[in-house]
């Protein structure tokens, strides 16, 4: 028995000699998506085709700064991330795009300067278990990431990576919920957000199945799955039904329902004519309860069947999450199973922790850092008499006795049929009818269209030079430092310059300045130097090129220095506390355009212009200038809040 992606499948292969050349491709053709252009990517794949291996090996590989999110609070644990509602701090009531939240305060949008520097620093947004997320749930958290990284771009700019099989879990929406978002939505899935809808999405389908090897049970699956099981099919698996009468020994039974699992697990423990031992999770800091990765309490006999939920992550590999075996010894800390596998020796198991983490921003290294908000410690084990199909996600079984005649979902029975290893190893509690066989013709028709989204290499390449020419774009785009200024400009005007009517003068000077030898340049050079015919391999080769681009870079810094010079010598101080913040506001949102942009043009003009160099560049100075301040002391020109400012990001990128 092999938990989903025990294949361990790399980017380069190499000691996988059966994966064939177009499961090659597509592995590439993912990583590449994502790592070398900044499209959207829906990575899709049946069970067991090692979609959570490509994530692990994301996160240990990817240059871009990332972070992961999953739908529920047990998934997020598994993923090593956390549960989008947390890190977005959503409600749980449907949201209207336009409208915001039903029936919900706006709290959700007053975030700390730490998330904000955090998300703004952001390249790549992972969301694992796409399927069950909620399309208003996508547009919340658009609306959300336009804010707080100032880019009206769909997601503020930011690169998706969703993955997840829709084959599989099912979003969850309440009929009451459904009656606010039907106006807006045509169906409960991811698809169907507005914003994803706007910013658009690649899909790459893993195809090859690390699972199953059987050609016949694979080919059962995917009729399944399609929703087009035949009578054939059919038959062929009724003849794996296990009569009421009659047992499966060491067979798992895989259930629909909560209250069914339960009551098998509890009459088999009872049935056990041996002592109770209980194990109680230690708990420590914050650790939701609806993200208990295991039960709180844990009771087990001698001779109790149990299924490890966890992977050993020592030198020894002895057990993995899915493993089945026997309660052999108990004492009052540590348990000892015998696995089902006789190639395998008895495990003595201890309490072991699962961790709720946190993204935070190390000042020092300017990287994203997973801190631990609170840990759980218990027995990494469940009784295994019975299990909901639902909690059995991403494991896999010998044996099996699977019972969804129940079933009342789109792919729950085929996410029950995967577990299994072989059709020699499934038995079915009740015969099979073509009812039980769920699938929404709403996935069925996006994924039809969806499997023709797959880019060739032809359109990566293409994909590839449009991020180059985009990224080389926005570093001499200076549309969003006049909009800042203009709004500076306009207050100062109403509120500033009365008192000193030099100012309008000025003022009328350095809008001037800024349109014609700032904005109306960079726009003529963008024109010239990110048109479409660009290559990116053969460009960054030139030496031409690359000169043109330090050349340009010394030239919007030494007419960024007037600007800078009209912004410190401005007066900031107002007697009238609403004015005085609004125009602090302007302030600070002007300063933060000339610093983030002075901070990028000063690094390509002396390290030379690179697509990693400028993803590094944008991550440190927005954390930089989005830093925590303290508060302004009163009476403080614009040059001195500058000034300090400098000195506090100067210390601490000295540490």
């Amino acid at each position: 028995m092999l938990y989903e992606d025990s294949s361990d499948i790399d980017y380069n292969y190499a000691g996988e000699p059966e994966i064939t050349e177009s499961v090659n491709r597509e592995l590439n053709i993912a990583r590449r998506i994502v790592e070398e252009t900044g499209a959207n990517l829906f990575l899709t794949g049946k069970a067991g085709t090692g979609k959570t291996t490509f994530l692990r090996n994301m996160r240990i590989r990817s240059g871009k700064r990332m972070i992961v999110l999953a739908p529920t609070g047990v998934a997020a644990i598994n993923a090593g991330g956390m549960t989008i509602h947390s890190f977005f701090q959503l409600p749980f009531s449907p949201y209207i795009p336009g409208q915001g939240f039903i029936g919900e305060e706006k709290r959700y949008n007053r975030f700390s300067k730490e998330k904000r520097r955090l998300v703004a620093s952001l390249d790549l947004l992972v969301i694992d278990e796409i399927s069950m997320v909620r399309p208003d749930t996508l547009d919340a958290m658009d609306s959300i990431l336009r804010r707080l990284r100032t880019d009206p771009r769909p997601f503020g700019g930011l690169q998706l990576l969703l993955i997840g099989d829709l084959r599989q879990l099912a979003p969850v929406v309440r009929p009451d919920e459904w009656n606010f978002l039907s106006p807006h939505y045509n169906s409960p899935y991811f698809f169907e957000s507005t914003a994803l809808k706007e910013s658009g999405f690649y899909t790459v389908e893993l195809r090859t199945i690390y699972r199953q090897q059987d050609p016949e049970f694979i080919n059962i699956l995917n009729e399944v799955r399609d929703g087009r099981a035949s009578a054939e099919t059919l038959r062929a698996l009724n003849r794996k039904y296990l009569p009421e009468h009659e047992t499966e020994e060491n067979a798992i039974c895989l259930t629909t329902h909560n209250r069914i699992s339960d009551q098998i697990n509890i009459m088999h423990l009872a049935a056990i004519k041996e002592e109770v031992y209980s194990y109680k999770a230690i708990i420590t800091g914050k650790f939701p309860e609806s993200s208990y990765p295991a039960d709180e309490t844990l009771n087990l006999k001698i001779g109790a069947r149990v299924m490890f939920i966890k992977n050993d992550s020592g030198i020894e590999r002895r057990y993995y999450n899915g493993l089945i075996g026997t309660v052999t010894e108990l004492t009052t800390k540590t348990v000892t199973v015998t696995p089902d596998d006789p190639d395998l020796s008895p495990v003595d198991i201890g309490r072991i922790g699962w961790e709720n983490i946190s993204y935070t921003v190390d000042e020092k290294t300017k990287k994203i850092e997973e801190n631990v908000e609170g840990t759980f410690h218990q027995i990494p084990l469940r009784l295994a008499w019975a299990i909901t199909i639902h909690k059995s996600q991403g494991l896999t079984f010998d044996r099996a006795v699977i019972d969804a005649n129940l079933s009342f979902a789109p792919g729950q029975l085929y996410v029950a049929l995967s577990r299994c290893r072989s059709l020699d190893g499934l038995y079915l509690k009740s015969t099979l009818s073509q009812n039980a066989v769920i699938v929404d013709p709403t996935v069925n028709l996006f994924i039809e269209q969806a499997s023709r989204s797959t880019p060739d290499e032809e359109r990566m390449a293409l994909l590839r030079d449009e991020f180059f020419r985009q990224q080389l774009s926005e570093l001499f785009d200076f549309q969003p430092m006049n909009i800042a200024f203009s709004d500076f400009a306009r207050v100062v005007r109403q509120y500033v310059a009365p008192a000193h009517p030099y100012l309008f003068e000025r003022i009328g000077n350095c809008e001037r300045h800024l349109n014609e030898k700032i904005l109306e340049v960079g726009r003529r050079f963008n024109s010239r130097y990110t048109a479409a015919r660009l290559d990116s391999d053969h460009t960054l080769t030139n030496e031409t090129f690359r000169q043109k681009i330090s050349g340009g870079c010394t030239y919007f810094l030494e007419q960024l220095e007037k600007i800078a010079e009209f912004l410190d010598s401005t007066p900031m101080n107002l007697d009238n506390k609403a004015y005085q913040k609004q125009l602090d506001n302007v302030s600070d949102h002007i300063g933060l355009q000339l610093y983030v942009k002075k901070r990028l043009l000063e690094g390509i003009r002396d390290e030379g212009f690179s697509i990693p160099l400028l993803l590094r560049l944008k991550a440190e100075a927005a954390l930089e200038a989005t830093a925590v301040a303290p508060k302004k002391p009163a009476k403080r020109t614009r040059k001195q809040i500058r000034e300090d400012t400098e000195k506090r990001i100067a210390k601490r990128r000295s540490r």
